[in-house]
């Protein structure tokens, strides 16, 4: 493929991302041979599995769908597998905080990504977004793990001790 068939090609997912248009976009990537995708084509395949997984083709998942997870786990791995090239390339770290967010449903890889993001392109708003979204996950999760322990710790003491022996009323 020379510069101006990638080119038009950029051009054209583009025009299917931002028309919802996901597995239009894999179809046309995969129809290129492995070896001669490079670095932005397979980031480029991760992304369109990540929204597809997330979104679905038009929306069709909605805003609280479920996940595919096997397509955002395929998309973590095709970032894994040009991470070299893109450890600190913003695009690659926005991608692999997005997918990591909806993959694990935990915040704590994606904020990492986040933050390094944010550390290369400090003024992008998106990157801010992320950083403070993941911290707010991150703050409920651990208001959620206190409140756990915190009614555990009630049950223990409000929980006979004949029935903690394993005996009943």
């Amino acid at each position: 493929m020379n510069q101006a068939e990638k080119a038009e090609l950029l051009e054209q997912l583009e025009q299917w991302n931002k028309k919802d248009e996901y597995s239009r976009c894999i179809r046309a990537i995969e129809a290129i041979p492995e070896q001669e995708r490079g670095y932005l084509l397979t980031v480029k395949l991760s992304r369109a599995y990540s929204n597809l997984a997330v979104l679905g083709d038009h929306g069709e998942h909605g805003t609280d769908g479920e996940v595919d997870g096997d397509l955002i786990r395929h998309a973590i791995e095709l970032l894994e597998s040009v991470r070299a090239q893109g450890e600190n390339d913003p695009y690659w770290n926005a991608r692999m905080g997005y997918s990591c967010l909806m993959a694990y449903r935990s915040a704590a890889s994606a904020y990492e990504y986040a933050k390094h993001w944010l550390a290369l392109v400090p003024d992008d708003p998106a990157a801010q977004k992320l950083v403070r979204d993941c911290e707010e996950y991150l703050e409920e999760e651990k208001a959620l793990e206190l409140d756990l322990k915190d009614r555990e710790e009630i049950i223990r003491k409000e929980t006979p001790d004949d029935v903690k022996k394993g005996g009943y009323l």
